[in-house]
């Protein structure tokens, strides 16, 4: 029963402008939080990095600018450069950052690629990738999210969507001479096609098979890890003799490795100081990559600060409305109004002002009966009257409802929705209306009553609240009809042209069949 009970909330009527304004609200949200996506920099989710250019080019070993691979060995003219920036190195060679990485190259129309995600995000988490412990970054790199994106993809030799690849320690071999004599170099390495950069290999199997992929992650890892022991670690120190191990040899890659430890998580973008000759640096020491997520983050908190102010003059914007409403209700302004005791709906119906273009007032009429402005104020106050007293009467009924023992039987939930519509058209006949009305722009007679239709006193009242001159002056601005700063007093209507666009108003409904209620023209 109590389940039952939370529903009732879902079966109070909603409005369509109340619906309307959740559904811009939502649109807002979404394009707030779509602008995380649009970001050009890499960033990290849970165990997946989204990769930028120059990330992906700083781990395949392609130049930053050019993207072409750099070197993987000394010229014979020119030193090589390493990456902690010591010697006169002029030349920077291809260089392994210190741990793995695979990458699934995509496109956002690629619906493979939309299918293959939950995997690739599955894997990520299930190695920890992005941990230290892990040594392992797990990316995703969108081709075509520009030009820029395109020519890397390019560069990396990616043919196809999906394609999943792998980076690590050391040349892989995805095929062999005599395989790539007979079939050729693609044909030979699988259906993605063979890899052009060295310290790379591709997944050549079938993609919708999560336990292949984590299987060929794994492989991969252990293969890079006993390159690098081969050639940097232990290993290779005991190739050497007694002194290579204990020097370490040519140890930089493991020296880097060590330096990361076990603990805490793997940089997000370009390693800081990882080849800072050739991929730049930031202010203050810092990597370019560095000083871009800094930036990215001041930008981010600047979007931040802009919504939470826009915010903010919207709930001003909105205690103002609500303090002129109360103040039209509770202090009527006798003085200036010609007229005492007017009615919004005589007003709207007499001068045919529920039509949605009716922009003429009525020849001799005081400056504050403007059609548009009545008609907005008077359907927005009934809408918020009528969800009001949906909202008490939905109450009330819940009280009842608890009141039912356990053993009774819990009525439907049809009966239910019913029973709560009858209740609020026992009391307000009118509410239970207002929705169909908007819907059909006021189509029925029954939607433009000649006086207030509302059975409460106060809710007429409340309406009444309409003719504020501070009321009026916030829907003329809203709606476009007055500047901003400028007061509806001050104002003074163009009759000439209310009749201009009453005429063409008049013509476009003739022309289009309907008379001014939007009924069919005899």
């Amino acid at each position: 029963m109590r389940a039952l009970l939370s529903l009732l909330l879902l079966l109070i009527p909603q409005a369509p402008v109340v619906r309307a304004a959740d559904d811009l609200w939502a649109q807002y949200m979404a394009q707030i939080e779509a602008k995380k996506y649009e970001s050009t920099i890499s960033r990290r989710e849970r165990n997946l990095d989204h990769w930028d250019v120059p990330t992906a080019a700083a781990y395949l070993g392609l130049h930053p600018e050019t993207l072409k691979p750099l070197p993987q060995h000394a010229s014979k003219d020119l030193p090589s450069s390493s990456s902690d920036g010591s010697g006169d190195a002029t030349e920077l060679l291809d260089e392994y950052v210190g741990h793995d990485a695979a990458v699934l190259f995509y496109a956002q129309w690629c619906n493979n690629c939309h299918a293959v995600a939950p995997s690739w995000d599955a894997i990520a988490s299930h190695v920890s990738a992005g941990s230290r412990s892990s040594k392992l970054i797990m990316a995703l790199f969108d081709c075509e999210k520009n030009s820029s994106h395109m020519e890397l993809c390019v560069a990396a030799g990616v043919k196809a969507y999906p394609t999943m690849m792998f980076i690590g320690s050391g040349e892989f071999h995805d095929t062999d001479f005599l395989t790539k004599s007979v079939l050729g170099k693609d044909k030979s390495a699988g259906p993605f096609g063979a890899t052009t950069l060295p310290r790379t290999v591709k997944f050549q199997g079938n993609w919708q098979y999560g336990d292949q992929v984590l299987d060929w992650v794994n492989i991969m890892r252990g293969l890079s890890s006993w390159h690098t022991m081969s050639e940097s670690g232990p290993l290779r120190g005991l190739r050497n003799g007694i002194f290579g191990f204990l020097t370490g040899g040519k140890g930089k890659r493991a020296a880097r490795a060590a330096k990361l430890g076990k603990e805490g998580s793997l940089p997000v973008g370009i390693p800081p100081g990882f080849q800072s000759e050739l991929r730049g640096t930031g202010g203050a020491g810092k990597s370019a990559a560095a000083a871009a997520v800094d930036d990215a983050k001041v930008k981010a908190l600047e979007q931040t600060l802009n919504v939470t102010k826009k915010e903010k003059e919207l709930y001003e914007k909105a205690v103002t409305h609500s303090s002129n409403l109360l103040d039209g209700m509770l202090f009527p302004d006798e003085e200036n109004s010609p007229k005492k005791d007017r009615d919004i709906f005589s007003i709207l119906t007499s001068t045919d002002g529920w039509f949605n273009n009716a922009t003429t007032i009525a020849p001799g009429a005081p400056n504050d009966e403007h059609p548009s402005i009545l008609r907005s104020c008077a359907m927005e106050l009934s809408i918020d009257y009528c969800n009001r007293l949906t909202s008490r009467e939905t109450n009330a009924y819940v009280e009842l409802l608890s009141a039912i023992p356990e053993s009774d039987p819990f009525p439907p939930l049809d009966e239910i929705e019913q029973t709560l519509l009858d209740a609020v058209k026992s009391k307000e006949p009118y509410c239970s209306l207002l929705e169909s009305c908007i819907l059909s722009d006021y189509e029925a007679e029954e939607c433009r009553p000649a006086k207030c239709p509302f059975e409460n006193p106060a809710a007429c009242t409340y309406i009444e609240g309409c003719f504020d001159p501070s009321v009026q002056t916030e829907y003329g601005i809203a709606l476009g009809l007055l500047s901003e700063g400028e007061k509806l007093s001050d104002k003074i209507w163009d009759e000439k042209k209310d009749e201009t666009t009453t005429a063409s108003t008049d013509a476009s409904a003739k022309s289009a069949g309907v008379q001014g209620w939007g009924v069919p023209a005899s």
